[in-house]
């Protein structure tokens, strides 16, 4: 059984972000995320950073395999996440590893340009 973290909601009938705590920490994006769902998926990346870090967490796994579409102000979110990690002294920083779905097409060629901003901090696997 898993702990769940504090996360706030995202409230879009179309787009489900669940953050749980199994083997480690692990955010699961499925459907898709327009406009509407940008609060609070901002809200839970602002939140999902602070529990990590308090946490000491070394690593965070984004599932994205079933994230059909991510409009690119909420795609913008997860590059100002990386932004707030490159913020932190190296021994605070945690990696990202993204779970990507190769048969999505904004996931092969955004996933890519993410993983450019750090190397380091950024992994992508495909499954």
């Amino acid at each position: 059984m898993g702990l769940r973290l504090r996360v706030p909601d995202v409230d879009d009938p179309d787009f489900v972000a669940d953050v749980a705590y199994h083997e480690g920490p692990e955010l699961r994006l499925v459907g898709s995320a327009d406009s509407a769902a940008l609060a609070g998926f901002q809200k839970l990346l602002d939140k999902l950073h602070e529990e990590l870090t308090a946490r000491g967490a070394r690593e965070v796994v984004v599932d994205l395999q079933a994230a059909d579409f991510l409009c690119a102000p909420c795609f913008k979110e997860l590059v100002t996440w990386v932004q707030r990690l490159q913020d932190l002294p190296v021994e605070q920083r945690y990696r990202i590893r993204m779970r990507s779905n190769p048969s999505i097409a904004w996931q092969t060629h955004g996933l890519l340009a993410l993983s450019c901003f750090d190397t380091e901090i950024i992994t992508i696997e495909t499954v």
